[in-house]
């Protein structure tokens, strides 16, 4: 039994998707599918219900999923507590974040309240130069960075969807394409802004422009005006789910469309980043639930 079988195994439990685990973990379909067999026949019970169109957990799968959640919870306290059992780390972490802002914001704050004597120096801004970059110790962005000094982990792989007012037309819709959107008002990010970049490129594909009718750079405000009815918007369905709200419903778009952010780690960068880098990936965990 392996713990890339238990990480599929527990995605496609509370996804009850094959095809969404494997974007996840980047990985194909049949990967996961043969992952979980082999975890059934190592266990030696089917853990899940299959039908053509579905699948879902049966008896087997809900206790063995409650055990790995549970065993999760304490490799997790274990590793925070080993940390916490070693000198006491100090020193100076310099962050680029250009995607995921308030997730490694979160992962910050956690960090401090454990480890008060690192600091933090952050920047967000986007035009600052590729040659610019080696003076970070972290780069957080869904842009390839094409240098040596950093080695690169993945970070969060999500599916882009559409978000509408619950009482648009489109609220009903499980899918959209394209030319529907046609004659539909846009709420985006700032040009520039990587979710506006992906916006510009969706449509490429199209003879029309999309119509922004509105433009901010705070995806609170986004979800603020999206409530208002004021138009509809794209979602990255990870990074902004706690943007969610009652009255926002989430379309997917026709062959659908995924951002893949990564950490960019500096090689001459402290231990300490090693640590911090350890705690957006427990973060990451509890994200792709």
């Amino acid at each position: 039994m392996e713990i890339l079988q238990l990480k599929y195994f527990q995605h496609a439990a509370k996804s009850e998707n094959i095809s969404h685990t494997a974007h996840s973990f980047m990985v194909p379909p049949s990967s996961v599918s043969a992952s979980i067999k082999k975890l059934e026949n190592e266990l030696g019970v089917k853990l899940f219900e299959r039908t053509a169109n579905s699948l879902k957990l049966n008896e087997s799968g809900k206790i063995f999923l409650r055990a790995i959640d549970a065993a999760e919870k304490e490799i997790k306290k274990a590793k925070i507590k080993m940390l916490d059992m070693s000198s006491v780390p100090a020193g100076e972490i310099k962050l680029l974040i250009l995607t995921n802002r308030g997730q490694v914001t979160k992962s910050i704050a956690e960090f401090k309240m454990n480890y008060p004597r690192v600091m933090f120096s952050i920047t967000h801004e986007d035009y600052i130069d590729y040659e610019n970059y080696g003076k970070f110790d972290i780069v957080i962005t869904d842009r390839k960075i094409g240098s040596d000094l950093f080695t690169m982990h993945n970070f969060i792989r999500e599916e882009i969807l559409l978000a509408v007012h619950k009482n648009s037309i489109l609220s009903e819709k499980k899918s959209i394409g394209l030319e529907e959107l046609k004659n539909e008002k846009f709420i985006s990010m700032q040009k520039g802004s990587s979710i506006r970049e992906y916006l510009e490129k969706m449509f490429k594909k199209t003879n029309f422009e999309p119509n922004i009718a509105i433009e901010c750079d705070d995806p609170y405000f986004v979800r603020e005006y999206l409530k208002m009815g004021l138009g509809v918007a794209l979602f990255p369905s990870v990074s902004w789910k706690e943007q969610l709200d009652e009255n926002i419903k989430l379309i997917r778009i026709n062959d659908g469309m995924y951002r893949d952010s990564h950490l960019y780690i500096n090689k001459t960068s402290s231990a300490v980043c090693e640590m911090f880098v350890h705690t957006l990936e427990l973060r990451l965990i509890d994200l792709i639930k």
